[in-house]
């Protein structure tokens, strides 16, 4: 019942059943269902419309904002030009007409009365540079006493600027004014006149032609409104202007605007004398009191972009139009398709809703079998990221390369032997790992792929970061149906292993020294007994004061013989220090009065500051006595044509602690031998030394608690600090080292 009630549709106008696959009434013809195209074109009309005109309006105002700037960039180089093209004429115009009055105030005369004499040679000299309307001289009162035009020129001047400037001894341009003398316009320049004795003895002053300077002025024309003038500092015409400027009468810019002129050099836009908007440039001239200016109207310098906008908009009429009925028509059309395919699209439905169940169990069972896959591949997953950690955690390097020798997997360890910080797959394994292009190792890992065998190196020495390694370095084909696909490599660090097994064999010379000291010290100690007995008995019967400091001497000696064996003895079986009070400085002075007068001390300049606040310390004297002893011989070695040994002592502040600071001058330790220099039977002497000198010194300042420490620079020297405690916990003996 249910499931044909699914399949009318009842008429809401006339209440009659139809079948759902019918779009009006079979009675009363009435649709059946709401029309939900009515309206759909006018709406894809007005969004087309829309989706045109805002990118349109953005490109529109773009292009013309850009335009606008291009084009006011272009007229304002053009104004600029012009302006620096007619600076630099008028300066040198200038330049020129000072220098000619020059030449002339500098006269052969002694007086005024003899200015007649040249009257010919001032005409000649106005005659011949037409750039002078006259030349005028006046005396030091501005009386003018001479002119070669007199019937422009005999009033006084006394009371004119330019007079005065040039009477104290000044050249001087007025600039261009209107001269009540004259009666015109002019620039008048003037100069102190000299007398053949380098007195002033008046002024000589000459009228510029105005009508030459003007003519100076290019119009280098970017436009038919665009000119050239000069304004003076309140931004009155100074010249005509080809716009109808009147000289002296009107102002540059608009009469009720402020001056715009008011900076040294500046391009702008303000409103002219007519009114009109102008892009401007001007520069300041202090020689005419005033500025140049080059303008061009603002509607003919942007003309261009108008033009460009009318071109555009009309552009956006024409395509609007085309795409409004373009739109009305496809809107239509598409319309039209889209009801008729909702028709056919509701009856594939029916179809499709029947066959929804099937497909639901299909889906079922899809879920099901999804559900076995996702589990299959969690577990897949978790084998990978199993073995992937097994292969990270191994203290070997992996890496696996394909035929053309590029990385396809590497574990973490072998990155420690990687150039780059990163480990790219894919990446070539000899530029990420250049130790493996030594040509012993290329060797190998080419001949998998040419042999199809594996290989292995026991050892290998390769350099990395600059240290030198020791690998054993393995390679193995990786084979897929009889054809060698790749290589896996394995590379062993086996560094620490070769130097423990020398290590373990300098433990071996250890050992045969421990027997050698051993056997030694019997063979040397029982004659020493002997000797050092009969020359107590000498010390004890000899009454000569002189014999006996040398006896003494012999007796120390031979004590410290003893010593000497005791000491290795005690590095190849450690005996605990003997602790007793001893003087510090004291134990220094004597160790360094014995080497002194040894042959590795000859070119040695030995300086002591031992200072006196350090108190006395519990310690072992002999071993501290050995431990000063390697210490002086080295800095010794390592200064063989001479240098400075420097001793320094000095008690911790706030701390119960004693430093000692050796210094030398010699040729230093470079820092990667700094880290082996306690360790025993580390050398850098060819064919000399034991190694063992510095692991005594370094055993002994640790018996005592303390510390030692080594700095160097390259062929600048070392400095040794030894820090050592002024108590010990051990028991302390009476004896005192004075």
């Amino acid at each position: 019942m249910d499931e044909h009630l699914s399949k009318i549709i009842i008429c809401e106008k006339c209440g009659h059943k139809n079948k759902k696959s019918d779009t009006n009434c079979t009675q009363c013809g009435n649709p059946l269902h709401r029309d939900y195209y009515k309206g759909l074109w006018l709406r894809n009309v007005i969004i087309t419309l829309g989706l045109f005109l805002l990118p349109f309006i953005i490109l529109y105002f773009f292009v013309s904002s850009e335009a606008t700037k291009h084009s006011e960039n272009q007229v304002k180089q053009g104004l600029s030009y012009s302006i620096d093209v007619n600076a630099l004429i008028i300066r040198s115009f200038l330049n020129e007409r000072r220098t000619d009055l020059l030449s002339i105030a500098k006269s052969d005369i002694g007086h005024l009365d003899e200015i007649n004499a040249n009257t010919a040679f001032f005409q000649r000299f106005v005659t011949e540079k037409p750039w002078f309307d006259f030349i005028a001289i006046a005396d030091t009162q501005g009386t003018v006493i001479f002119s070669t035009d007199t019937a422009k020129m005999k009033a006084n001047i006394r009371d004119r600027n330019y007079f005065n400037e040039s009477l104290k001894g000044a050249y001087h341009n007025s600039g261009i004014f209107y001269s009540d003398i004259l009666d015109t316009t002019a620039m008048i320049i003037s100069s102190p006149l000299f007398s053949k004795k380098d007195r002033i003895i008046g002024v000589i002053f000459a009228s510029i032609c105005l009508r030459t300077f003007y003519d100076l002025i290019l119009e280098l024309r970017i436009g038919q409104t665009s000119e050239i003038f000069l304004v003076d500092e309140q931004g009155v015409f100074l010249s005509s202007s080809r716009l109808g400027g009147k000289v002296l009468e009107e102002r540059g810019h608009y009469k009720e605007d402020p001056n715009p002129h008011t900076k040294q050099k500046d391009i702008l836009i303000h409103r002219d004398y007519r009114g009109e908007n102008v892009i401007c440039a001007y520069e300041k001239f202090d020689e005419l009191h005033g500025y140049l200016v080059s303008e061009i109207d603002v509607e003919e310098a942007l003309a261009p972009v108008i033009r460009l906008k009318n071109v555009m908009f009309s552009i956006f009429l024409i395509f609007g139009c085309i795409l409004v009925v373009s739109s009305i028509v496809f809107s239509r059309q598409v319309t039209n398709v889209l009801k008729n395919l909702t028709h056919t699209l509701k009856v594939t439905l029916d179809d499709i809703n029947e066959k929804k169940n099937v497909i639901n169990t299909i889906n079922v069972e899809l879920r099901e079998r999804l559900r076995d896959c996702e589990s299959l591949s969690n577990q897949l997953r978790v084998s990978e990221e199993y073995i992937k950690n097994i292969i990270d955690s191994i203290s070997s390097g992996l890496i696996a390369i394909d035929k053309n020798l590029c990385i396809t997997y590497c574990n973490d360890f072998v990155k420690t032997f990687s150039a780059q910080d990163e480990v790219k797959i894919n990446a070539n394994v000899y530029d990420i790992f250049p130790i493996l292009k030594k040509e012993e190792i290329k060797k190998q890992i080419d001949g998998i792929f040419l042999n199809k065998k594996p290989f292995r190196i026991s050892k290998v020495p390769v350099g990395s970061d600059g240290k030198e390694l020791i690998l054993s370095i393995a390679g193995f084909p990786i084979m897929v149906m009889n054809d060698i696909t790749g290589a896996t490599l394995l590379i062993n660090d086996i560094t620490e292993q070769e130097q423990l097994h020398a290590q373990l064999a300098d433990y071996e010379k250890l050992s045969a020294l421990s027997q050698l000291a051993l056997g030694a010290a019997h063979e040397i100690n029982n004659p020493l007994l002997g000797i050092t007995t009969y020359i107590e008995l000498l010390l004890e019967e000899e009454k000569n004061v002189e014999r006996k400091s040398r006896a003494k001497e012999v007796l120390d000696s031979a004590y410290r013989i003893s010593e000497t064996i005791r000491g290795l003895l005690n590095y190849a079986r450690p005996t605990p220090p003997k602790f007793t009070k001893i003087s510090l400085n004291k134990l220094i002075s004597e160790t360094l009065s014995f080497l002194h007068h040894q042959p590795l001390f000859k070119k040695v300049v030995i300086e002591k500051n031992l200072s006196d606040a350090v108190p006395q310390i519990t310690a072992d004297a002999n071993q501290i006595r050995q431990v000063l002893t390697n210490i002086f011989i080295n800095a010794a070695q390592s200064m063989p044509d001479g240098g400075k040994l420097t001793v320094v002592t000095r008690k911790v502040k706030f701390q119960e602690l004693t430093e000692i600071e050796i210094t030398d001058t010699g040729i230093g330790i470079p820092d990667e031998h700094l880290k082996k220099v306690f360790e025993p039977f580390f050398t850098t002497k060819k064919g000399g030394g034991t190694g063992l000198g510095l692991s005594i010194s370094y055993s002994y300042v640790k018996n005592h608690s303390g510390e030692i420490a080594i700095s160097s620079e390259l062929e600048k020297g070392t400095r040794v600090t030894i820090t050592l405690p002024i108590r010990q916990k051990a028991t302390i003996k009476s004896e005192v080292i004075e």
